[in-house]
């Protein structure tokens, strides 16, 4: 079987202030396994969010990622991106896939307007990288590439896959709104690759323009 080395897309989280780097690795026999067998439960969910943001089928497969992370640095999600056009799965971290499954529970629980303590905020903190995952890997899927363009777009589109697993608009907006003031904001230093001055209302990056309601 020939190997080939692709470009790898990947979701960072800074849980300490080191900078984001990229990564390849080859195409593993073991991807292909991973692909074949049936979902989980998890995975269902994360690919039925995936199909209604990208209007396509990606499979969406929880479990080791296949890279080596610095330590200090918390890789959530990867695409791995063909030579030519989209990607057509990628992979996330089993506990990402356990806050979509979670969140589609009880979506209200992890809205940061109703946190009282720090254990609350951790949560709903986790829920939104989870949400917001999900959707920077479906803007690979669709075939971007610039990881600042990515992340922008995702974070624009955490209210979709919020309200895809049945919260409500306002609370998605709520938590796509925390998102940005807390997780992207730190982007800048921590992951600089992933934050851009235009990911702003009426920026370059701006999915809506017409509408104010950032980053909803």
């Amino acid at each position: 079987m020939r190997l080939r080395i692709l470009p790898v897309a990947v979701a960072i989280a800074a849980v300490a202030a080191m900078p984001a780097y990229g990564e390849a690795r080859p195409l593993r026999p073991g991807d292909a396994t991973v692909l074949k067998r049936s979902a989980t439960s998890e995975e269902r969910v994360a690919e039925a969010v995936a199909k209604r943001l990208t209007r396509l089928s990606p499979a969406v497969r929880c479990g080791d990622l296949g890279l080596d992370v610095p330590a200090g640095m918390l890789v959530t999600g990867v695409t791995l991106l063909p030579p030519h056009g989209p990607a057509d799965y990628f992979l996330l971290l089993p506990q990402v896939c356990n806050y979509l499954s979670w969140f589609r529970q009880t979506p209200a629980r992890f809205d940061p307007d109703g946190c009282r303590d720090d254990a609350c905020v951790q949560l709903a903190s986790d829920a939104a990288l989870a949400l917001a995952t999900v959707s920077h890997e479906s803007y690979h899927v669709l075939g971007y590439r610039l990881e600042k363009q990515v992340e922008c777009y995702g974070m624009q589109s955490i209210w979709f896959v919020a309200t895809s697993l049945g919260a409500s608009v306002a609370e998605g907006q709520r938590i796509a709104a925390f998102y940005w003031r807390t997780t992207y904001a730190r982007r800048q230093q921590t992951t600089p690759t992933y934050w851009s001055a235009e990911c702003r209302d009426g920026g370059k990056y701006d999915l809506r323009p017409a509408s104010h309601a950032w980053p909803s």
